[in-house]
């Protein structure tokens, strides 16, 4: 009998976890590379790659540890493969894009960029009252709500380039600008505050800016931190809902508070507090609206008009939830709620249907109609989706007559109905025609032009031609759009991809024609383009640009886009 000790065999080779990680990399790859045809042929959501990359990523370190230390027996190399992706994200958190797309990685711990911003040096000078202009664009996606503008030709040569004016550093948030008589007004996050500001349109200096100790995110960091909704501008005063729900009314000249609002709190939901890895205390509220409240305010008459709630869950509860919640413009006074149903992301718009003036908006998983005299829910039709997943974001387009038309990603996909109102007076919504495979948008919002919807839907930019019955895709182009903003000016198309970069389009119903592209901003590119004159604005969560766009005819004079001044003795419309 030997005396030598019996030799440990070598650890077996791990051939199934070279197969199955192989396996993993062709698939990652093939979803990536196939998009665009899993997306036609079987409506595949953009997000589902990128997922399946995290996923499977995540199981394959897990398999290699498993084979490390039950096979190779070694305890120490499997620790490794698994501590090291918990330490690394610990430190820190995956950013993504508005398909779920990874981007990049951002520290938890430490703040990645700077939140020093230039300040307001003071309000002396500015205007007591601010002049409109024929180019005011003073709420979400243009004058009439329609993502149109329709008093400025825009020159096809972009030969020479357009004229950058200015660009700043600007906080965290998806708010777009609104303009009044040269005074461009956004909302940002910066730090622990969030921010109403103004900037001076034609050069970025900042003019004043509202500040209050209140932040939003949401733990998974999908919607970021900061305000979501765009400011509305009427008669001399600024209308801002935070993130966090609360409609703050200001002063347009030097940005002094007049009356504010918490929403949430008014109809009985509540906040949760909490504090995030770098020291910062931002609330979510406890409801089925987990990215936050992203409502720009409507202005109907003397009323302003906003998303409330959901759902009434208690009955005889004096503060009972709305769809809807109305205000007097001037001095914050309730007017009416009208509505049960859970909101989503969209804003509320009025439309003129059969002579009617109703209140069209999205909710969580129906478009509804109300009136916006009394409140009163007039119709509804359902529109699947939930506010804390697969939610409801594009606005309810107006398509011509008595047609609406919805939109919306996740596989859902477009449709038209028709607002009917029969003998009695009451009010219904009839399907005319749906189609999964089209206009499937997701932050973007369809303008419509001579019968045809034009917009960026999965990533892609579409046109659909809007008969009586039915949907026909007249043609689409891949591009690097993402989830970015589209906005027409005259007989173009401006589309701000998700990346920062502006594209100049044909409106053509028969093909695809770019005549020209820019470099904009850096950061994400969710907010909507807002326009003055012939200058474009356009930001992201890090930085805002002002370009001069050239122009058909003669340029439009830089000194009459400044902020406009009235003398004091001139009577203001605000009082």
């Amino acid at each position: 009998m030997s005396d030598q000790p019996a030799s440990i065999p070598p650890a077996p080779w791990p051939k199934y976890t070279i197969v199955w990680t192989v396996f993993v990399v062709v698939v990652i790859a093939l979803l990536h590379w196939q998009l665009g045809f899993l997306n036609e042929q079987f409506g595949m959501d953009p997000a589902i790659p990128w997922l399946a990359t995290l996923a499977l990523t995540f199981l394959t370190l897990m398999i290699w540890a498993v084979w490390a230390t039950f096979f190779r027996k070694s305890l120490l190399l499997g620790m490794v493969f698994m501590s090291i992706p918990a330490i690394f994200l610990t430190l820190f958190y995956p950013d993504f894009g508005g398909n779920a797309n990874f981007t990049t990685w951002r520290p938890r711990f430490w703040e990645w960029r700077s939140t020093d911003f230039a300040e307001a040096e003071g309000t002396a000078g500015v205007p007591e009252v601010v002049k409109t202009t024929p180019y005011d664009f003073p709420q979400f996606l243009g004058a009439e709500r329609d993502v149109r503008v329709q008093n400025v030709e825009l020159a096809e040569d972009w030969a020479n380039g357009p004229e950058v004016l200015w660009k700043v550093d600007i906080g965290n948030g998806w708010s777009g600008f609104s303009v009044v008589g040269g005074m461009a007004v956004t909302q940002e996050q910066r730090g622990g505050e969030e921010c109403v500001s103004c900037y001076d349109v034609t050069t970025g200096d900042l003019i004043w800016i509202y500040r209050v100790n209140r932040r939003h995110e949401d733990a998974m960091a999908m919607g970021k931190a900061g305000p979501r909704a765009t400011p509305t501008i009427h008669d001399n005063r600024v209308y801002a809902t935070s993130a966090t729900g609360v409609l703050d009314c200001l002063n347009l000249s030097d940005g002094s508070l007049v009356w504010s609002k918490d929403v949430p709190q008014l109809v009985g939901i509540q906040r949760n507090d909490s504090t995030n890895s770098l020291g910062l205390t931002y609330s979510v509220e406890n409801s089925a609206l987990l990215w936050g409240r992203s409502c720009s305010p409507l202005i109907v008459d003397e009323k302003v008009i906003v998303t409330a709630g959901g759902p009434k869950t208690i009955e005889g509860d004096d503060n009972p939830t709305a769809t809807l919640i109305a205000f007097d413009r001037k001095t914050g006074d309730e007017i009416w709620r009208g509505g049960q149903r859970q909101i989503a992301y969209g804003s509320p718009n009025l439309v003129t249907i059969n002579g009617t003036k109703m209140i069209t908006l999205i909710a969580q998983d129906h478009s509804v109609g109300h009136d916006p005299d009394s409140g009163v829910e007039l119709w509804a039709h359902k529109r699947p989706g939930t506010s804390d997943q697969d939610a409801n974001c594009s606005q309810v387009t107006t398509v011509g007559g008595n047609r609406l038309l919805l939109t919306k990603g996740y596989g859902l996909g477009g449709e038209i109905i028709a607002i009917e109102q029969d003998d009695e007076g009451s009010w219904t919504a009839r399907s005319m025609t749906k189609d999964p495979r089209i206009l499937r948008t997701k932050l973007t919002n369809p303008v419509v032009i001579d019968g045809h919807a034009y917009s960026l839907t999965d990533g892609f930019l579409e046109c659909v031609q809007l008969d009586e019955d039915k949907f026909k895709r007249k043609w689409r182009q891949r591009a690097r759009f993402g989830d970015g903003q589209i906005l027409a000016v005259g007989d173009k198309l401006l589309i701000h991809s998700e990346d920062g970069e502006l594209f100049l389009v044909e409106v053509n119903p028969e093909k695809y024609v770019q005549l020209g592209k820019l470099k904009t901003v850096d950061g994400f590119c969710w907010n909507t383009i807002g326009f003055f004159g012939d200058l474009v604005l356009v930001r992201s969560d890090l930085e805002a640009l002002c370009y001069r766009l050239p122009t058909e005819g003669e340029p439009i004079p830089l000194e009459s886009l400044a902020p406009q001044i009235e003398s004091k003795d001139v009577t203001a419309t605000n009082e």
